[in-house]
């Protein structure tokens, strides 16, 4: 059973490690910054910030590190956050594609998540424990108001951070995007408070725990079996690939009534997702049937290519299976490979 926390003032923490796990485009990298220009500027806290990324683009998974003291201690290290005192996950994909994100989560840690599901409803592996546990449907508000996801999980993270003040806090994030157009920055102020309004503590429970951890095999490497230099054993050009963790809760939707099969959308796709009906004979033009939604990653480029808007941006959620029923490759194909 799940049950509201009651809000009670807490102590502040004297060095207090933030871990945000995101992918890349949500913003993370720019919250981790903007958390700790608010503890360091705003506060007079000593602190360091930095960020990890896999390949710089838009889509893949990126770490951000934040450490402060409330006591003025100097910050010497800038490595990995191991056991972080407040994990923020930025998409609950996540947990499912790269369970490390959850790595060094001990009964001290705070943990919020960008979900859809209810605290109850999210499941962990055995063993699995936090201090504090909090969802938030960042995605839908974000669409609401129109304004960055990170502004949303920025007001989410001042119930976790007492050691912050949620209005110092806010003053580092228009600080930040001072660029902004008034009518944005208005947006994303109203996100951040929508943000800290709707999160709620919830106690955790340990029974949520209850997920068969995967056995981790590594395999045995020497002299005899090492490959080749230069040899590449896992080509990420497969078929197997599967960005559909990368997407941040939008997808665009392909309108066949109005497509006159111009192929803008295919000469702009970083990842080849169209599918086309050919004729084997060349009597008749290809003809574009849709999207192979394993390989969108949710760029929304075909969408601004499209000149007769045959492609539109909606919510993931409101997507019906029969809406993805186009493969480039046979599904059957597929999981022979994976077998």
């Amino acid at each position: 059973m799940w049950k509201i926390m009651k809000q009670q003032k807490e102590q502040p923490r004297k060095n207090v490690s933030v871990r945000l796990e995101a992918i890349g485009g949500q913003g993370a990298n720019s919250a981790g910054k903007i958390l700790a220009e608010a503890a360091v500027l705003g506060l007079g806290y000593s602190g360091n910030h930095f960020s990890s990324f896999g390949s710089e683009k838009k889509g893949t998974p990126v770490k951000s590190f934040v450490r402060f003291s409330t006591e003025g201690k100097q910050i010497r290290t800038a490595s990995y956050i191991k056991n972080p005192d407040v994990l923020i996950v930025f998409h609950e994909s996540l947990l499912e594609t790269h369970p490390d994100c959850l790595e060094g989560i001990t009964a001290h840690t705070d943990l919020l998540i960008n979900s859809t599901k209810k605290p109850s409803e999210i499941r962990f592996p055995e063993g699995f424990k936090v201090r504090k546990f909090a969802t938030i449907d960042a995605t839908d508000l974000a669409l609401k108001y129109q304004c960055g996801l990170n502004s949303i999980m920025l007001g989410a993270a001042t119930r976790f951070c007492p050691e912050i003040d949620a209005e110092i806090l806010l003053k580092s994030f228009l600080k930040f995007f001072s660029h902004l157009e008034p009518q944005l920055k208005k947006r994303n102020i109203e996100g951040f408070e929508s943000g800290r309004k709707q999160t709620k503590d919830f106690i955790f429970d340990e029974s949520q725990a209850n997920i068969q951890p995967h056995e981790k095999i590594l395999p045995s490497m020497g002299w005899e079996n090492a490959p080749l230099g230069g040899v590449i054993l896992n080509p990420g050009n497969t078929v197997l690939k599967d960005n559909s963790a990368s997407r941040k809760g939008l997808l665009p939707r392909f309108i066949a009534e109005i497509c006159y099969n111009c192929g803008f959308c295919d000469m702009v796709c970083p990842d080849f997702c169209f599918v086309w009906k050919v004729d084997p004979q060349n009597k008749t033009a290809p003809a574009l049937m849709g999207i192979d939604y394993q390989y969108c990653k949710g760029c929304q480029k075909c969408v601004l290519a499209c000149p007769v808007q045959a492609l539109v941006t909606v919510p993931e959620s409101e997507f019906l299976e029969s809406e993805k029923q186009h493969h480039l490759f046979p599904q059957t194909e597929i999981q022979k490979l994976k077998r």
